[in-house]
């Protein structure tokens, strides 16, 4: 599954390249990860928490990430597993960082280009609905991160579960205005 988007957040890309090598703190942006401490080959283990309503799935795995300051780009490679039916994920996130010319405060544009594999039970999801999946993560991370970056200290937040339900509608509205587009019932 390939997904290509960009988000804003506050701050100049040279102070927000800095927060973003903080994993630990932008971890903690991100909707249902868990990170545990820095393994000795420098990569992270953590979880991710998926709910299904009352059901929840744990995804565990390890990310590797790297940032040029420099250039003002990143990646993070991770690679997961669930117990749930051979679930398993892996994906690489390319990113690149850019002072917003149009912003009246310092704002940063922040471009991702990702990559997933999704295989057992999430195969079939990442056809149906894995993109508009993909848009609400982003939006969530792209909320937290603002937040986050526009207080001086960073908050504790918990890290609440993802919500399955709530991405559903996503995929929901977007299957049907991907249909009404395509019979011509739709405005554009």
């Amino acid at each position: 599954m390939h997904f290509e988007g960009e988000f804003r957040v506050p701050g100049k890309a040279a102070e927000v390249i800095k927060r973003f090598a903080d994993v630990p703190r932008m971890a903690r942006c991100m909707p249902g990860a868990m990170l545990e401490p820095q393994a000795e080959d420098g990569s992270w283990p953590g979880a991710m928490v998926v709910s299904f309503g009352p059901k929840k799935i744990s995804f565990k795995g390890k990310a590797i990430c790297d940032f040029d300051e420099q250039a003002l780009t990143g990646s993070v490679h991770g690679r997961g597993t669930a117990d749930m039916r051979s679930a398993r994920i892996g994906v690489k996130v390319l990113f690149a960082l850019a002072d917003a010319a149009d912003s009246p405060k310092p704002e940063t544009v922040v471009k991702i280009v990702s990559d997933a594999e999704l295989g057992g039970v999430l195969e079939d999801f990442a056809r149906t609905g894995g993109i508009a999946v993909a848009n609400a993560i982003m939006a969530d991370f792209a909320r937290r991160a603002a937040e986050e970056f526009s207080k001086d200290e960073a908050p504790s937040m918990a890290s609440a579960p993802l919500a399955a339900q709530a991405l559903l509608w996503v995929v929901i509205k977007a299957y049907w205005a991907r249909l009404l587009r395509a019979i011509g019932l739709a405005r554009t």
